[in-house]
């Protein structure tokens, strides 16, 4: 589709929605991005510590590194304030660039404000944790042929250099891409506006089934025969069929891993037809409409996009067209929605389903059950308490359970553990309890994962000081700390030891310490930034405990005891200030309650 204006972009239309993702700033397009097409839960705590430090950054934007995936996102971000028919070129040799710099430049040589970056992705590659390294040019143009070709030639020189990092780094895919507005929007219709296929499809026979509905959507259970299901793939498989799911149809083989089940799909549908309905899982749909008859059967529907299943419509689609597949029976659920956060999470949390994380198995417990009741009433964020599909009504009032409960475990046990057993905290007990202890509080957890989310944003927003020019010597030095990787959990560690001297007294409960009932989210951030503003030039001193990613935890304890003994003797003093302390702002918010 041609682009007359911004206006013609789903993607940029939902931007200008999102000002939770107002942090990034420029970047903003290239963090909705990556959200989208990585399925980010929380992209201040996990893509804000990718973006650069400032100045000087070798023509990277962003870099992320996620062991977890397995990927590295580099990024070079423009925007343009007017539609223009393409966006700035030259940028395959700017990558490029920027590549080499990733890749092989002398570390005494590397630029501050990417150092700490650079130095992860390559400790990342030597420890063979990346399958795919991702080069972006992201913008809000149209996609441009000569850009993509100028991109292209950067691709076996760039190659030359990882394979330099020996066998681990061979099998990396490599992928250089424009991301304009054609894949923003691509990525956007594919976690959100899901069906591409609007065509109606009536049901020669009607299909008996029942009908369950909820506020936001309906859906139809049913059965498909085979041959109807083969038809869909052969004749709408290229049209956007699969335009929900995360992938396509992968074939089918008896070699590769992923084909295996595929092809055992084929065998069981020319072998055991009257078998496969409890052979196989079925399918989930979306649907613009369903018509279902007085006697309760569906007789049509209108639109479809397959969210899950795309491994048995195609491997049934992808049989020789004279294989009899009448005797073939499929379960199906049609879904009709037309809450678009809804659907977005159908598509994800369908896409997921099979992946089960050890925060499921916390998500109902006691502890968190409660937490999400305490929030219902509190009304000072939303929290999901590790339930997958929670909507938020308001992404700017989130609180991510995965990104809380790294907080926590950072503010009342070790940042390593924060950074380096993320999951373990949900997995074994011991980590869960230090995080969760039965009698926290929601309001401590506002107040932890507060100071977390502070610290990310006041990193943004000495990012941007420095782009204007007005950032002081301790300031650039704080901006220093912030860019380093776990910096975040550093500094909640730290001023978790520093509140009783600054509340001049002792935590009353240390799980249900937190601003009063009154204070919600936004104002919960803004006081912990106001704080580390004041104490900045102490902070500094908690860089030797990030050294090696949050590795040495003997380095972590000294950097913490020294910030301390330092930032209390001068808190010590402030107290006592004719006109009074400079930190009262944020202790007359806290309550400090049994």
């Amino acid at each position: 589709m041609p682009y007359t204006s911004f206006k013609d972009s789903q993607f940029l239309l939902a931007l200008e929605q999102r000002d939770d993702l107002d942090p990034f700033l420029e970047n903003k397009i290239a963090a909705f991005g990556m959200e989208l097409c990585f399925s980010i839960d929380d992209p201040i705590a996990t893509l804000m510590p990718a973006m650069t430090g400032g100045g000087g950054d070798a023509k990277i934007d962003t870099l992320f590194v996620s062991r977890e995936m397995g990927v590295i996102v580099i990024c070079q971000v423009y925007q343009s304030a007017a539609l223009r028919k393409s966006a700035r070129g030259n940028k395959g040799t700017d990558l490029g660039h920027a590549m080499s710099v990733i890749l092989s430049a002398d570390e005494k040589m590397l630029p501050a404000g990417v150092a700490p970056h650079i130095l992860d992705a390559r400790s990342a590659i030597r420890e063979g944790s990346i399958r795919a390294i991702y080069v972006w040019y992201v913008h809000n143009c149209p996609e441009s042929i000569q850009i993509q070709q100028d991109m292209a030639l950067c691709v076996d020189g760039v190659r030359t250099l990882l394979n330099t990092y020996g066998e681990v780094a061979k099998g990396i895919a490599l992928q250089f891409r424009e991301v304009g507005l054609e894949s923003l929007d691509s990525f956007y219709r594919s976690s959100s506006q899901a069906i591409a296929v609007t065509d109606k499809f009536d049901f020669l026979e009607p299909r008996k089934g029942f009908l369950m509905q909820d506020g936001d959507w309906k859906t139809f259970i049913t059965t498909v025969k085979g041959e109807w299901l083969a038809d869909l793939y052969r004749n709408y498989e290229s049209k956007g069929l699969y335009n929900p799911n995360v992938r396509g149809f992968m074939g089918a083989n008896n070699k590769d891993t992923d084909k295996v089940i595929n092809a055992g799909i084929q065998l069981s549908a020319k072998t055991s037809p009257q078998d496969f309905f409890v052979f196989n899982n079925g399918i989930t749909a979306l649907v613009h409409d369903f018509e279902i008859n007085a006697d309760s059967e569906i007789e049509s529907i209108t639109g479809i996009g397959i969210v899950n299943g795309a491994q048995t419509t195609g491997s049934l689609g992808e049989l020789e067209v004279d294989t009899d597949l009448s005797g073939i029976q499929i379960g199906v659920r049609f879904i009709k929605c037309e809450n678009k956060e809804t659907v977005r999470s159908i598509t994800k949390f369908n896409n997921s389903q099979n992946k089960v994380i050890q925060s499921d198995f916390r998500a109902n417990d006691a502890i968190q059950s409660r937490l999400r009741e305490d929030f219902k009433k509190l009304a000072i964020a939303e929290y999901d308490g590790g339930l997958r599909g929670h909507i938020f009504a308001n992404k700017k009032n989130k609180i991510d359970s995965h990104t809380a409960a790294q907080a926590l475990t950072a503010w009342h046990g070790s940042p390593y553990d924060s950074y380096h057993n993320k999951m373990q905290i949900w997995d074994q007990d011991d980590y869960y309890k230090v995080a969760f202890n039965e009698l926290i509080s929601g309001q401590h957890v506002l107040f932890v994962f507060s100071l977390n989310e502070a610290a990310n944003l006041l990193k943004s927003e000495l990012q941007e000081q420095k782009k204007q020019g007005n950032l002081k010597a301790d300031e650039e030095s704080l901006l220093g700390f912030l860019n380093e990787r776990g910096s975040a959990f550093m500094t909640v560690h730290a001023m978790s030891n520093l509140l009783e001297t600054l509340l001049n007294g002792k935590i009353l409960s240390p799980y249900k310490i937190g601003f009063k009932s009154t204070v919600k989210k936004d104002a919960a951030c803004k006081l912990w930034k106001d704080l580390l503003r004041l104490f900045g030039k102490f902070i500094v001193m908690l860089l030797p405990g990030v050294s090696g990613r949050l590795s040495n935890k003997g380095e972590i304890n000294k950097a913490s005891e020294e910030f301390v003994r330092a930032a209390g003797t001068i808190a010590e003093i402030m107290k006592d200030l004719p006109g009074g302390s400079p930190y009262e702002f944020f202790t007359r918010k806290i309550e400090n309650n049994i």
